[in-house]
């Protein structure tokens, strides 16, 4: 039987709350960690303001929550981090989201059949991650909800009574992190395979904010935007990132006569991101970002952006 990961087990010994109760809209906890981007310096949003609240709660930031990631901010992630044997580059990646996760679930009142909101939702769609759930995701915690629950339960083998507690929190913890273990392995693979003269390790579409980066080279580009989901695509990039399965991941569009695939850039105004695809208009200094949805793709536009191309 498990209660969580060993990260589960190092925040809850490393995190002391200054305040017994932090109080988190029900949707900003839900996006945050259902949201695989990366949050780091010079961002300003509603994500920001959520680690900002949870890390004022374990005492690694003082000031007011605003929405904007400063200096104070990095310096506070940083601090979480060397806490929770994480790396401590002070950008909010994949792994420093799991670790805030745990605090945050220990929030999250007890949810059963009848329950509805936010937190139900945020728990169908780890269960739709998991395999044990293939209702809607409706926020409404019914009979579907419950199975797939009681599911969940016994193949983690855990106390079976329907009821999501901090024991299945532990275990959707835990299956979390060996998903985001299994994902960045397979990406790696797939992409060594397929790239063997790029230098550049490629974790994830995002790098995941594990490494300490240093930038080549910087330029300008000309930017447009794309979306998997449109009549005749494959979902599948150049490099093998099936996009429909990873509709988080961030992949750039690129000549790779200019920029070898494989290779992880910081696009201005889309974040951290690996060149994983190509297109037949994508020629010398162009790029196209992919988007989950055709409304961001549109918002995107076209629009000149500058480039950094990372080691």
């Amino acid at each position: 039987m498990y209660y969580g990961s060993a990260l589960t087990k190092s925040v809850a010994v490393a995190a002391t709350f200054t305040s017994s109760f932090f109080l988190l809209p029900q949707y900003a906890a839900a996006h945050l960690i259902s949201d695989d981007g990366l949050i780091h310096k010079g961002m300003q949003s509603e994500d920001v303001r959520t680690v900002q609240t949870v890390l004022k709660a374990t005492g690694d930031y003082s000031l007011k929550p605003t929405g904007y990631f400063g200096s104070a901010t990095e310096k506070s992630v940083k601090q979480f981090q060397l806490k929770n044997g994480l790396s401590a580059d002070g950008v909010v990646g994949v792994r420093t989201k799991q670790a805030l996760a745990v605090l945050i679930h220990k929030q999250i009142g007890l949810l059963d059949r009848g329950s509805q909101g936010e937190y139900v939702t945020y728990l169908q769609q780890y269960l739709n991650r998991f395999g044990f759930y293939s209702g809607k995701i409706d926020g409404y915690f019914g009979p579907i909800t419950e199975q797939a629950v009681v599911t969940l339960q016994k193949n983690t083998h855990i106390a079976v009574d329907g009821i999501v507690g901090p024991q299945t929190w532990g275990s959707i913890e835990k299956l979390d992190e060996e998903r985001s273990e299994s994902e960045t392995g397979s990406l790696t693979r797939r992409q060594v395979r397929q790239a063997p003269s790029v230098h550049t390790t490629v974790r994830s579409a995002a790098a995941s904010g594990t490494k300490p980066v240093t930038t080549v080279k910087e330029f300008y580009a000309n930017s447009t935007a794309y979306t998997a989901k449109c009549s005749g695509c494959s979902g599948v990039t150049a490099t093998g990132i099936n996009l429909l399965n990873n509709p988080n991941a961030k992949v750039v569009a690129v000549d790779p006569s200019v920029i070898p695939l494989g290779t992880r850039l910081y696009v201005e105004g889309y974040g951290y991101a690996v060149a994983g695809d190509t297109g037949g208009a994508i020629r010398g200094l162009k790029i196209d970002v992919f988007f989950n949805n055709n409304t961001e793709a549109l918002q995107w536009g076209r629009r000149t952006v500058k480039v950094q191309v990372l080691k």
